[in-house]
């Protein structure tokens, strides 16, 4: 006898909930965890892709991949509990222009009172790097900490965020705002070349 479908999506996400619960309330907080951070692509000269946070002076078609997350200001306007899980679980929504489940998923985390970092999908290289980096080929998506979640179910959201540890309703002050959408993905000139230190005379 097989089972539903929907009933075995239900129990890999108690799954992962009661996981990612466990590590929540074992990890300690770590406030000056770096978190706001650039990954790049690039091109060498034997015409092979390359990715990582520092592109050598001599990168063709290099692109800045934007990964960061909400920064210390936004940061430090959350309570602790929401500061705490967006510190160890993240969220990135991943959106388009003319996509109304996308202001729909926008909506419910700003209802629900998370905080969020968002990147538009525009180019042919924001739809490479959404691939990549989620396994999606459509929007909306959003990552909670690494785990994407593709398309905009609320039920799965909930889940989702409540294993994070995010409060049920929202707890954000009413001057809360939410940082302005980003695009992933923006090309860039290669780095100059280091110049090297001059030998003093003896």
């Amino acid at each position: 006898m097989r089972m539903p479908r929907s009933m075995s999506m239900w129990i890999a996400i108690t799954m992962v909930a009661l996981i990612q619960s466990a590590a929540l309330a074992q990890a300690p907080l770590d406030p000056d965890k770096e978190v706001r951070r650039y990954l790049y692509r690039w091109t060498d000269a034997r015409n092979q892709i390359n990715y990582g946070d520092r592109p050598p002076a001599d990168a063709q078609n290099l692109l800045r991949i934007d990964l960061r997350q909400i920064g210390e200001q936004v940061q430090s306007m959350l309570p602790y509990q929401v500061r705490r899980s967006a510190t160890m679980y993240p969220v990135m929504l991943f959106t388009s222009s003319k996509c109304p489940p996308c202001n729909t998923a926008r909506e419910f985390l700003v209802k629900r009172g998370i905080p969020f970092a968002e990147r538009t999908i525009v180019t042919g290289d924001d739809s490479v790097e959404l691939k990549r980096l989620t396994q999606a080929e459509g929007v909306p998506v959003v990552t909670v900490g690494t785990a994407p979640l593709i398309g905009f179910d609320p039920d799965e959201w909930n889940l989702t965020l409540d294993a994070s540890g995010y409060p049920k309703t929202s707890q954000l002050t009413v001057a809360f705002k939410q940082e302005p959408a980003r695009p992933l993905t923006q090309k860039e000139k290669a780095p100059p070349a280091e110049k090297m230190p001059v030998a003093e005379k003896q």
